[in-house]
This record gives C-alpha cells, structure tokens and sequence, in this order.
C-alpha cells in the first residue's frame, strides 16, 4: 500500500509539473508572438513620424526655385518623374541648378534594388541635398506624437547589421526584449541614416495577454487544487485505514475482558463439585450477569455510534426533567473497584423540561461521567450542574482529573482520536466517547465546548434549546 501511494504521489507531481511546463512554453511563445505585435505597430507609429518629417522637408525643398536633371549612365537624360530606371544601371548623374549655379553628382545604388525603392532613394537624396536632414526635428517629433515613449536618436554606425533599407529589430538581451531598434534612412543613397533606440516597457503586453494569462492562471490554480485534493484524499484515506485497524485491535482489547471473565464462569459453572457451593456460585452468576451487562453496554454504545454516523439516528422526542435524568444515570453508572469516586449536584431552580430523546440524553450523560471517571486518578470528584441560559439548558460536567492539552482540545471531539499521551497509562477504549456526545448534541440543535488544563481536570459544557 505504502509502496502504492508513493508511486501515485510520483506519477501525480510529474503529470502536474508536465501540464504546468506545457502551459508555460504556450505561454512564453504568446508573449513572443504579442511582442512581435507589439513592436510591428510601434514600428508602424514611428514611420508614420518619418514620413512626416520627410514631407515637411521636401515641401521646403519644393518651395525652394530648383530645376534638377536626372541623367543614367551619363548618356540619356530625363525628368524623375517620367523616366523608367533600368535596373542594369549601376548609377545616376544628378544636375541641380540653383540661382545660375549648377552642381553635379553621381548616385551610386544596388542594380537588383526595386524601382520604386530606387525612386524613393533619388527622391530622398534630392530632398536631403536641398533642406539637409536635422536630428533634432525628428526628436521634436517624436517627442510630440508618441510622448508615452522614450526615444534614443543615435547616427547611424558603419557596418550596421541591420538592412540598408529602412528595418528594424528587437534587443536580445533579455528573456523579455527591452529595447526595440529601428533604423531610419534619410537619404539611403549615401548610406546616411540614424538609429532609434526605443525603451519598450511590459505594461502593454500584459493588457493585450490580461485574459490568456487569467485562463491560464485559473488552469495551473485548477491543476494544483486538483492535485491537493487528491493527495489529501490520498492521505484521509490512509489515515482512516489506520484509525479502522487501531479500531479493531482496540476493540478485540475491549472485548476480551469480558470474554475471558465469561469463559472463567461459565468453567465455574461446568465443575458439578463446585456448583454446590452456592454462596460461591450466586457471586460467580452475578460476575458473569455483570459481564454480560458490560458487554451489552459496549456494544449498544457501538450501535449507538455507527447510527449516530451522518445524522441518521432515529429519535424519540419527548418532554422530561433533566433533573431526574441525572440522578437516574448517576445510581446506574458502573464504578470501578479500584477508584474512590465522588459526585455533587447542582440544579437552577425553576429549571424548565427538556424536549429531545430521552435515551440519547442518558447516553451521553453517561459517556460523560464514564470519561470523567476513567481519564483520573484513584480519586476522583465529579461535579454536574445545570442552569437556565436565556432559551436554553446548560449542562456541565467537570472532574479535577488527567486534564487536555490546548493542542488536543480541537481533536478529542474527532470519531476514534486518542491521545498519545494515555498510551502509557493503560486506559482502554476506542475514542467514540466525545465524538458521540458531540454528535447527539449537533443532532438536537445544541452545541457542546470544554475546557481544560493540564493536571487540574475539565470541563464539558453542553448547550440544548428547550
């Protein structure tokens, strides 16, 4: 069994390890892909910031009186708007005449690059010769249309990994990226460019992840309180198999006694020579009427409390004085031989009846006094006091005996607890006792407390409505 409960404890901790693993790798590539989102719109914004600077230089260069002419390779020439670049080019003459003065140069480019993207690198070449590129517009800008960010403008290094195209990139070195690189060409022709270094902060990934982190979350909580839950199951039933074989060792204990003393009388009983002493056979029945009577209690206490189980116990209710059940069941409590034991009395006057079962009440009344009894020494006084409590009853019983630690007075009321500390003095019994009480008073709507000390006796305070 031990062996069995080890390997479900095993393979239970690696499913939930294995789930929660799973369920983090998911996690973790969401988060990647939302950052990847995340970046491509930020990205998307400050382009949108780099378009506008772009135009509002090119419309102070078109204020600007220029003509320009646009020659490929040196031999055919033609306005930029209306020529078709041939990708077999490797370059362009560029004329700019401005005021009488005419400048010349030669624009180097990629021959597989895309017209479109040569038109724009010419475009933004001539833009930037005319009303040169200023860092500080650009941050003026950026600061103005995204403030919630902190931007970086660095100039660009040679030798930059990045493409020679406007690109972008996230940092990596991070588990989460911190920064988000973007580089912006300005005039790309030349290689000129600045890169952006923007601080990307983790509040916005967890708005857009906030109801796959909470499903998650609520999964892995789910998870683990499954497995809490079956491993407490795992150990309640464990404990209960223990508490059932202690119950029957305990209970072949308590039933041996009398057994053996009815073995001895009934022997006794057997010997014709010894059957006509009838002096001695009058004690020998009456020890043996007085097992029986014993063993009977035993087991209608037994009964009692496997009825009693879940609150199944049928009832008689009826209307009686608790005055005279008291002293009914203190001239019937059994005595032990070996102990000196007192009892005193106190009643409220005025003292209302009772409405609950008769029999029951005497049951428990009499696991009281037999607790109060058995759990003392040699001498022993049992004080038993009722009074009126508003709409109810309060019945106590108190004795000056062994007495309950703190820590054990939440669970001697539990069905089977004993404590460790009787193991030394040889006190029988199966831990049926206050359970029973407890469960007898809950059943008519009362409630049941103690209170103790160590070496100085306790107290059992019973509370039932009228």
């Amino acid at each position: 069994m031990e062996k069995r409960i080890r390997l479900i404890y095993i393979f239970s901790l690696f499913a939930a390890l294995s789930a929660i693993g799973m369920q983090g790798y998911w996690l973790y590539n969401q988060l990647q892909y939302e950052m990847q989102r995340y970046a491509k719109e930020l990205v998307g914004k400050i382009k949108e910031v780099e378009e506008e600077e772009f135009r509002m230089r090119k419309q102070e260069a078109l204020d600007t009186k220029v003509t320009y002419v646009l020659n490929r390779n040196v031999e055919h020439s033609a306005s930029l708007v209306d020529e078709r670049l041939s990708h077999t080019s490797t370059g362009f003459k560029l004329s700019l005449k401005d005021s009488g003065r005419i400048d010349q140069f030669n624009l180097k480019f990629n021959a597989s690059m895309p017209e479109d993207s040569l038109l724009m690198g010419v475009d933004r070449s001539v833009v930037d010769h005319f009303v040169p590129f200023s860092g500080e517009r650009l941050d003026s800008l950026l600061k103005v249309r995204l403030p919630e960010y902190a931007i970086n403008c660095s100039p660009l290094e040679v030798g930059d990994t990045l493409d020679i195209a406007s690109s972008w990139r996230l940092s990596d070195d991070t588990f989460l990226p911190s920064s988000l690189l973007i580089k912006y060409m300005y005039s790309p022709f030349e290689a000129r460019g600045i890169l952006m270094n923007v601080s990307l902060s983790f509040h916005p990934l967890l708005v857009r992840m906030a109801g796959q982190l909470g499903i998650s979350l609520l999964l892995i909580l789910l998870l683990i309180s499954c497995l809490w839950f079956q491993i407490a199951t795992i150990l309640k039933q464990k404990k209960i198999g223990m508490m059932r074989e202690d119950f029957v060792h305990t209970m072949i204990h308590e039933l041996r006694r009398p057994v053996q003393a009815l073995k001895m009388c009934i022997s006794f009983l057997n010997d014709p020579e010894m059957r006509t002493d009838e002096k001695t056979c009058r004690e020998v029945t009456h020890d043996a009427i007085f097992e029986l009577d014993n063993l009977s209690v035993y087991l209608g206490k037994l009964k009692d409390m496997v009825r009693a189980d879940g609150g199944m116990t049928p009832f008689t209710i009826s209307s009686f004085n608790l005055q005279e059940l008291v002293e009914k069941v203190l001239r019937l409590i059994p005595v032990p031989l070996d102990k000196q034991v007192s009892f005193s009395t106190a009643y409220a006057p005025g003292l209302p009846l009772i409405t609950a079962d008769p029999v029951h009440m005497a049951n428990m009344l009499c696991n009281l006094v037999e607790n109060a009894i058995k759990y003392s020494g040699p001498e022993v006084h049992i004080r038993i006091v009722a009074m009126r409590m508003g709409k109810s009853v309060e019945l106590s019983v108190e004795d000056d005996g062994f007495g309950i630690s703190p820590a054990e007075q939440r669970k001697v009321f539990e069905k089977f607890y004993r404590s460790p500390r009787l193991s030394g003095k040889q006190i029988p019994g199966l831990g049926l006792g206050l359970s029973y009480v407890r469960q007898i008073v809950e059943a008519h709507h009362g409630r049941v407390s103690l209170q103790s000390k160590i070496g100085e006796g306790t107290k059992v305070i019973v509370t039932l409505p009228q």
